[in-house]
């Protein structure tokens, strides 16, 4: 064989291998691929296997019952997580004032459906379809539907005491502190039993077993005026209720305010007030009435006749006496103001320069002369001057003739006016007679012309001479003794003048 021929046997022998291999290659990929598929359709067969075994007796993944999640529990389980096989010992109602109430459900014949709902919604459930419960959630609803004896429920629930407070509304009140706001008062009596036995059944049916009752379920009357309502109304009220004004009678006080006060304005119900000028009258009458003393009737403590009542006369001018036309427009003008006022005078009647009070530190609650004074006892005819109680000075006078009323000094309470020297006493009285003479010292005591004043003309004092040569109505005195009532005694001092 030529080496031409050897050379072409070998090419074919070679080719022919070649074309053995890749048919081997080519049996080989095949037997790989199809093991491949055989184990994985086992696989899957053993996993939906394994899936249709877990959920043979079990809701599917994501599944969603009254918005409980149920997945992957069984039926048994389901009501528990639902709650649908619970039938509770009481209902509990809670009052709106907290008191709670217990009913027995078993006591109106409660029965529940819920259950038998679940086992039908769990009946449908395809097992074989697992793995559709992972693709998405499916949501079940059913209705927990309830049966009890409802007479019987609206009988239990009328015969129980709801409460016995009757519902308030917030109000403003005067007091003698102030004016104050009674809070609101919210009821705990039932006053529309339907609304009640509505909010029960409501929660029956919902499958709830217990109600909490409060204003918003219809039950009970609501306040409808509540304690915010009146706080800027009392805060103005208050702030003219406070207003003070203290009037000074020396030995005491009187406040106007707090009802008082009220008593004295006509106000609205935001503190905006005006006067009352007729009441105000009244109250300053009644100030007169307790607090004038002047042309009153006195006990006194005489020096030689033990206690006298002394007359008010129409000459003796002695006390405090309220001026009361000037004193209602000073008030009336105050409580314009508006403002507190810690001490003030009322305003006594006056002519020209003579006031007519008394003297302050005198002044007490059954007296207004106290301890410092000039007694002139008519009947003995004789003067003393005490001074805190002690007597300083005493001599006989002669007073004024009591055969004529034009000339009798009448008693009463004097004050001592003012003060004169050589004064020129010149007059006449009812009678027509008239004189004109001058005295050293003129100690006046009376608007109407009685002077304690010397007499240098007399050569006695005393005794019985004023019943047949008295004065003119003048306590005539030694001329010491008008010098040491010129000289010593103060201005205002009162002058008591009796007959006994």
């Amino acid at each position: 064989m030529s080496s031409e021929a050897a050379g072409y046997s070998k090419k074919l022998s070679s080719a022919g291998s070649r074309k053995k291999s890749r048919k081997k290659v080519k049996n080989q990929t095949a037997l790989i691929c199809g093991t491949i598929a055989v184990a994985m359709v086992a696989a899957i067969g053993i996993s939906y296997g394994a899936g249709r075994l877990y959920y043979n007796n079990k809701f599917l993944a994501d599944t969603f019952i009254n918005g409980v999640d149920v997945s992957g529990k069984t039926y048994e389980q389901a009501v528990k997580a639902l709650k649908a096989d619970k039938i509770p010992e009481t209902f509990t109602v809670t009052a709106i004032d907290g008191n709670k109430f217990e009913l027995s459900p078993k006591d109106f014949g409660y029965k529940r459906n819920a259950a038998s709902e679940i086992k039908k919604l769990f009946d449908k459930v395809d097992h074989g379809t697992w793995f559709s419960g992972y693709s998405g959630r499916t949501d079940f609803v059913y209705t927990d539907e309830a049966t009890y004896d409802e007479a019987l429920l609206d009988e239990m629930l009328s015969a129980q005491k709801w409460g016995s407070t009757a519902t308030a509304d917030a109000s403003l009140e005067l007091t003698d502190e102030g004016y104050v706001i009674n809070k609101e008062v919210q009821g705990n009596v039932v006053t529309d039993m339907s609304k009640l036995e509505e909010a029960v059944v409501g929660a029956l049916g919902k499958g709830e077993f217990e109600v909490t009752l409060d204003e918003n379920t219809g039950c009970y009357d609501v306040p409808s005026v509540t304690s915010d309502t009146y706080k800027d109304q009392c805060d103005a009220l208050n702030k003219v209720f406070n207003i003070s004004i203290t009037y000074d009678f020396d030995y005491t006080k009187e406040t106007i305010t707090g009802k008082k006060l009220l008593s004295l304005i006509e106000m609205d119900d935001v503190g905006n007030y005006v006067v009352d000028k007729d009441a105000v009258e009244a109250y300053v009458e009644e100030l007169a009435e307790k607090y004038d003393t002047y042309k009153t009737k006195r006990k006194f403590k005489s020096t030689l006749q033990g206690e006298v009542t002394v007359d008010p006369g129409d000459d003796g001018l002695y006390g405090w006496w309220i001026y009361q036309d000037a004193t209602v427009e000073q008030l009336v003008g105050l409580l314009e103001d508006g403002q507190n006022v810690e001490s003030i005078d009322p305003i006594y009647f006056s002519d020209g320069p003579f006031e007519y009070t008394g003297v302050e530190s005198a002044r007490s609650e059954n007296d207004d002369i106290g301890k410092t004074y000039i007694e002139i006892d008519l009947t003995n005819q004789q003067m003393w001057y005490y001074k805190d109680g002690k007597e300083e000075y005493t001599c006989y006078i002669v007073s004024g003739q009591t055969t004529s009323l034009a000339r009798t000094t009448l008693e009463g309470v004097y004050k001592l006016w003012s003060k004169e020297t050589n004064k020129r006493m010149k007059d006449r009285n009812a009678d027509g007679e008239e004189w004109d003479t001058t005295c050293n010292y003129w100690n006046n005591v009376s608007l109407c012309g009685i002077g304690m004043h010397d007499s240098t003309w007399r050569g006695a004092f005393g005794g019985t001479i004023y019943q047949w040569n008295g004065s003119h109505g003048c306590i005539n005195m030694p001329y010491d003794g008008a010098q040491y009532v010129y000289e010593n005694v103060e201005l205002g001092t009162p002058v008591v003048m009796f007959y006994e």
